[in-house]
């Protein structure tokens, strides 16, 4: 194997590092999880994801294509400029909760059946 040409385990290490960058991108809230379609942000899961690729990055150094490595340190680079301004955000605030479950009010009298119902009369 010359010394360009990517081993099966760096196609394996390549694969992880996708994977990585795709579920903290997905935990950020940048792009939306494919199982539910929904924007969801878990800014610690996105650091977990971030360390890992962090540490790959460091223990990688070694016997690995420089191709891989720029791989994943511009993997690395991109989660944590995301992850940055992510954190600069500010949360969702009580307010904003409040309003999305005003927007979908539960009348009690909806669950109320007509025969019972002391406004209905006749």
């Amino acid at each position: 194997m010359g010394s360009n040409e990517m081993s099966k385990h760096d196609h394996v290490l390549a694969g992880l590092v996708f994977s990585l960058q795709a579920a903290a991108m997905q935990q950020m809230g940048k792009i939306q999880n494919p199982m539910t379609g929904e924007i969801e942000k878990d800014l610690d899961q996105a650091k977990g994801s971030i360390d890992i690729l962090d540490m790959l990055k460091v223990k990688c150094r070694t016997d690995t294509p420089e191709e891989l490595l720029r791989l994943i340190d511009g993997a690395v680079m991109d989660l944590q400029l995301n992850y940055m301004d992510e954190m600069k955000k500010p949360a969702a605030s009580e307010d904003e909760t409040d309003a999305e479950k005003e927007a979908t009010p539960e009348d009690p009298k909806d669950d109320v059946e007509p025969e019972n119902d002391p406004e209905a009369e006749g």
